[in-house]
């Protein structure tokens, strides 16, 4: 085919063409056939109306006696177009016949390759070359080329079209038949040839080979434009479909050309083309790959699909996740402006805004979406609204969260940021104005988090207490509540207070607290408040802050020991109670320079804590409020010293979790009596009465101040007895003479009982009472001493200031039954402020704290537990041996209690306490009957 084709080069010398166009008719030996038809079936003819062509032909043929060749090959080509191949066939071998013609062999040899003899068609095409070399080769060369393309063999038709003409069509019918067998690389190859084959002007070659073949060459160039493109996307080659596709808008003059032109394909392309992209940026997005997701969304956009709602808002979503938040909001915005009745633009909206840090707007944005759920005409829509938490209900919430948290703060705390004192409902909308509490509510959407809220409540109201002593000049509540602390008149306290705020504040706490300004002291409600709750505010703050006035940053070690705050009273609960504590000199720098966050653990501040109150660490952080190692507190109370007598007292209600007594102010000494006698209702621990000293004003079991209990407990109460000792009391006691009977009725006695406790200023005391005959006085070296001999404990000897000679009479009382009875359980009641007429405690309560608020820490552990292996044993022990044990206890040596009836009335026979200088160490003889100390049972009324 090369030599036929090299020959035809010498033959005709024409020479390449390469502008740009489509079809460019080789000359001057390019001469096509003139058909020299009818006008009409012509026409027909080009319309593609064929069977009308075919007809006018038949007519033609018919009324002519002698039938032209010409009309007979023309009908011949008609025919094959309509594929009747055989009468194609006669028609062109007859018309042959009459003449021999270009038309004929034409007509001859694609009848032929219809009827599938496409070697004889290639043959008919090989004689015309040689009959009609001279005027027409070029043109049967093209004719045969074609023939052979549609025979299917394209690439040796392209091959043998290449030399003569740029061919696009034939390019384009490749591509066509690649696209057809999903060869998608061949297709887009064969169209990018036909697009590069040049454009024609409408020559008459076009026209002939129209009527031949059936192509049309009308608007080619944007059938093969869009041919790539169908080829691109069927590739999977989106975006280069896309690229080829605005490059054919741009080429025709815009979007509105393409449309009118070729509506259909151009609406398709769009269509399929955005799902595409709308499905590959989806991957990307679920596959985190956001950018590449956003460059899809946004090629899809480019297509300005109908309906972009839901690619604008998968978009927004990616650029969320890359941070984008204000390309985001914009495609939001879009959303809403393309259909202002759907939620779902408001709810990227409220997205984007919350991760902008826009709070407010997000919530209005929230609310939008959720209206418009609610209208919609979608039940569906509806249903899902209704999994929505509205703002309104989220910011209740949070309100009540936040009134339940500043209910257990202190009642007014300092701005750390402005230096101002807050109440309650100030503190409330202190939080209502920082953006945390927008954010809870726009970040709310189908759960509360109460986890979170509560979270963050608590952590924006982390206080900050000062523990110092006090001083003249203190900042007072009057005068701060209409001033900033950090306005305050230059004064050492007032700096104090400053550099505590700053403090604080650098820390990067939003509250403090100082008892100085913190209580209004003229509101007796509020300091009552104070009193009573100071502990659990300690206990509940993030840190207490420790000014130690008179220790300056150069002291050594022990400082703290020597300090003055180690001698208050109140300074004693703040340390027990604060979980962190950190300790500054007078001039502002750590003590010790201790680094650490919590001054509570490090190994100095521990060994001098243990100095000051003689108190190992382990005991002293084992202390909780509450009833529990009642005399153990006491006993770190009773070196501690208060400006005001009452402070004694009421420094000591948090440590006892004390919430029902008032504070007076002016009472003196009675205050102490009031908070014992309130402990040892509610406890039963009637260790409160071992004491050597002066009696108080409240009552006369009561002393007069706590320095009675510095010093330990044991020697009042009746000595243990080892296990090995009290296995041979108890074997000593199965003998004929001990009375079984008498020691479980005295047993039950004592053990039906009732607790100590009080009404009003009256104890109620059961316990073992024996009357003292006459006592005579001694003078000794320490005092006045009185001796009485008795038959129950023997030669008795009781040192005391008051003169016994006067009273009537006098009982000598043993109060220790619970020892006695190895009860390991601590009694409990209520204190009753009424008179005497008031039953006692009938349900124990072990704790006033059983009440108290769920958020404080109530975790009672006795400071100092006696060894209890013994009672433990005796929880599982019968009644009988019980009995046994308690007369072993019994006959331990005791410290006695010494009363006196006062008056005897309606209610019986008053007792008053008679102080006592030292111990009455006293112990039953061993000829005292069970029976006479059962008689002596008996509960008596103390005043």
């Amino acid at each position: 085919m090369r030599v036929l084709q090299e020959e035809h080069r010498k033959l005709c010398c024409l020479p390449r063409i390469t502008d740009s166009i489509l079809l460019s008719p080789l000359q001057p030996t390019f001469t096509e056939p003139d058909l020299q038809i009818d006008e009409a079936a012509l026409y027909f003819w080009q319309q593609d109306q064929l069977t009308n062509a075919d007809t006018l032909l038949t007519a033609a043929i018919t009324s002519s006696q002698d039938s032209s060749h010409r009309v007979l090959a023309s009908r011949a080509l008609v025919r094959v177009r309509l594929r009747e191949w055989d009468t194609a066939l006669v028609d062109a071998e007859k018309a042959i016949e009459i003449q021999p013609s270009v038309i004929g062999y034409i007509a001859k040899s694609m009848a032929l390759v219809g009827k599938g003899e496409r070697h004889k068609g290639y043959r008919t095409c090989d004689i015309a070359l040689t009959r009609f070399r001279s005027s027409h080769i070029t043109f049967l060369l093209l004719i045969k080329a074609i023939i052979v393309f549609i025979a299917g063999e394209h690439r040796d038709a392209i091959s043998r079209v290449d030399d003569l003409i740029d061919m696009a069509y034939m390019y384009l019918l490749l591509g066509n038949s690649c696209m057809e067998c999903s060869d998608y690389g061949g297709a887009i190859e064969a169209f990018g040839q036909a697009r590069a084959q040049t454009q024609h002007d409408g020559s008459r070659l076009l026209l002939v080979i129209s009527l031949i073949f059936g192509w049309q060459f009308d608007k080619i160039d944007e059938t093969i434009q869009q041919r790539l493109c169908d080829a691109l996307y069927a590739a999977g080659w989106t975006k280069d479909a896309i690229e080829c596709f605005h490059r054919v808008r741009n080429e025709l003059g815009g979007e509105t050309n393409l449309r009118g032109d070729h509506p259909e394909w151009t609406l398709n392309f769009y269509q399929r083309c955005s799902k595409k992209l709308e499905h590959l940026g989806d991957t990307e997005a679920h596959a985190q790959r956001h950018g590449d997701a956003i460059s899809y969304y946004t090629t899809a956009l480019s297509l300005n699909p109908s309906s972009p709602q839901d690619i604008l808002l998968k978009r927004s979503k990616s650029y969320l996740s890359t941070g984008s938040w204000k390309e985001a909001l914009d495609d939001a915005t879009r959303v809403i402006t393309l259909d202002p009745s759907s939620p779902w633009g408001y709810e990227m909206k409220h997205t984007a805004l919350h991760k902008a840090g826009e709070y407010h707007k997000a919530i209005h944005a929230l609310e939008a979406m959720l209206s418009k759920m609610a209208q919609s005409p979608d039940p569906r829509v509806q249903v899902y609204g209704d999994r929505y938490i509205t703002p309104l209900r989220t910011r209740d919430t949070i309100r009540k969260i936040v009134q339940r948290v500043i209910r257990h703060l202190p009642r007014v705390l300092i701005n750390t940021t402005t230096g101002r004192l807050h109440n309650r409902i100030e503190q409330a909308a202190s939080f209502e104005s920082r953006p945390i509490f927008n954010e809870l509510i726009s970040s709310t959407t189908t759960r509360v988090n109460y986890i979170r809220i509560k979270r963050e409540v608590r952590q924006f109201f982390h206080y900050v207490m000062l523990s110092h002593n006090w001083e003249d000049n203190e900042p007072l509540f009057e005068q701060v509540i209409h001033i900033t602390v950090y306005d305050l008149e230059k004064s050492p306290t007032h700096d104090k207070l400053q550099t505590f705020c700053k403090i604080v504040r650098d820390g990067g706490f939003n509250w403090a607290w100082s008892d100085t300004c913190c209580i209004d002291q003229s509101d007796h409600f509020v300091l009552q408040e104070a009193l009573v709750a100071m502990f659990k505010w300690y206990q509940n703050s993030a840190m207490m802050i420790v000014f130690l006035r008179g220790i300056r940053s150069s002291s050594q070690f022990g400082a703290l020991v020597k300090s003055i705050w180690n001698t208050r009273a109140w300074t004693l609960q703040e340390y027990i109670a604060a979980k962190v504590i950190r300790f500054y000199t007078e001039d502002w720098t750590l003590y010790l320079n201790l680094e650490l966050p919590n001054h509570k653990e490090s190994p100095e501040v521990i060994t001098e804590m243990e100095q000051a109150t003689g108190v190992s660490a382990e005991q002293l952080m084992a202390i909780r409020p509450g009833l529990i190692g009642i005399r153990e507190k006491l006993r770190l109370a009773s070196t501690r010293k208060t400006t005001l007598v009452e402070d004694a007292a009421y420094s000591l209600l948090g440590i006892f979790s004390v919430t029902g007594l008032p504070a007076i102010y002016g009472e003196g000494e009675g205050s102490l009596g009031r908070l014992l006698a309130h402990v040892l209702t509610g406890s039963g621990d009637v260790s409160i009465l071992a004491w050597t000293g002066e009696s108080g004003s409240f009552n006369s079991c009561m002393p007069a101040h706590t320095s009675v209990f510095n010093g330990p407990t044991t020697p009042h109460l009746p000595q243990l007895i080892s296990a090995a000792e009290m296995e041979k009391n108890i074997t000593a006691s199965y003998t004929s003479s001990f009375d079984l009977d008498v020691a479980l009725r005295l047993y039950n006695r004592l053990n039906e009982l009732p607790p100590p406790w009080f009404a009003a200023c009256r104890m109620k005391l059961a316990c073992i009472a024996f009357q003292l005959p006459p006592v005579s006085a001694y003078r000794t070296r320490s005092g006045r001493v009185y001796r009485a001999d008795t038959a129950v404990f023997g030669m008795v000897e009781i040192a005391t200031r008051h003169n016994l000679s006067r009273m009537k009479s006098l009982y000598l009382v043993h109060p220790w039954l619970d020892t006695l009875l190895e009860q390991d359980d601590i009694h409990g009641g209520t204190f009753v402020e009424d008179d005497a007429t008031s039953a006692p405690p009938t349900s124990p309560n072990t704790d006033d704290t059983a009440n108290s608020d769920v958020e404080f820490d109530h975790d009672s552990t006795s400071l100092l537990e006696p060894d209890s292996s013994s009672r433990a044993a005796a929880e599982h022990m019968d009644r009988e041996t019980r009995a046994r044990r308690l007369v072993a206890r019994l006959r331990q040596p005791f410290e006695a209690l010494l009363l006196t009836p006062t008056a005897s009335g309606r209610r019986g026979t008053d007792y008053r306490r008679v102080a006592a200088d030292s111990l009455i160490k006293v112990q039953f003889q061993e000829h005292v009957s069970l029976a006479d100390i059962l008689d002596n049972v008996r509960t008596l009324d103390v005043l």
